[in-house]
């Protein structure tokens, strides 16, 4: 009988043995799984503080390229005016030029008996020429100097005077008159007379 009971004690003892590491292990797991729900969580925090900064820094990409494409827009627009002002600007200046070429025409043309519309042609081609100033075009002054090629055009000679000293190749009479802009870039060539070389006369001979 006592061999029994101290049978079944055993039996008891291993079973409760059995029972405390299954409740250690239950104890691990849950410990475990606590665990791992905080480091979930922080996870998800983690993940959650990411998306924000993520979504921060898209609408701040998204607001800059708005800003470069509204910038663009406005570039464009200005470019497109200011090149709208360019043509009208040149298409002003080239109509007081070719109003000072017609007035340069008739001026040639009239005699001293006509001295009114000499002083009134005269004083005409003087304002044009300031109004050109004004926008920053200059007349080129060849008139008494050597012809130099990348200014002005030569469409014609003319024959040396007797006891008169030329410049070689002088611009003796301007048909039409050459202009730059203010920052020294050709408009136009002026078109001269220049001096009949020596060298030209002895060639023809």
């Amino acid at each position: 009988m006592s061999w029994r009971f101290w049978k079944n004690n055993k039996k008891s003892d291993l079973i409760e043995e059995h029972l405390g590491k299954y409740d250690n292990k239950f104890q691990e797991m849950n410990e475990r799984i606590e665990n791992n729900g905080d480091l979930i969580q922080k996870s998800l925090r983690l993940q959650y503080k990411s998306n924000q900064e993520t979504l921060k820094k898209l609408e701040q990409i998204n607001e800059r390229i708005e800003h470069e494409f509204d910038y663009s827009k406005k570039y464009f627009e200005s470019k497109k005016e200011k090149d709208t002002l360019i043509r009208q600007r040149n298409y002003i200046i080239n109509r007081y030029i070719k109003w000072l070429d017609d007035i340069d025409l008739i001026y040639n043309k009239l005699n001293s008996q006509e001295e009114y519309w000499i002083l009134l042609l005269d004083n005409w081609r003087k304002q044009i020429l300031e109004s050109l100033r004004v926008v920053g075009i200059y007349e080129i002054d060849v008139l008494g100097k050597s012809f130099i090629p990348s200014i002005a055009e030569s469409i014609g000679t003319k024959k040396r005077e007797e006891n008169i000293e030329y410049m070689p190749y002088e611009v003796v009479d301007v048909i039409e008159r050459g202009f730059i802009f203010e920052d020294g870039t050709l408009l136009r060539k002026a078109k001269v007379i220049t001096i009949e070389e020596e060298n030209n006369k002895e060639n023809e001979e």
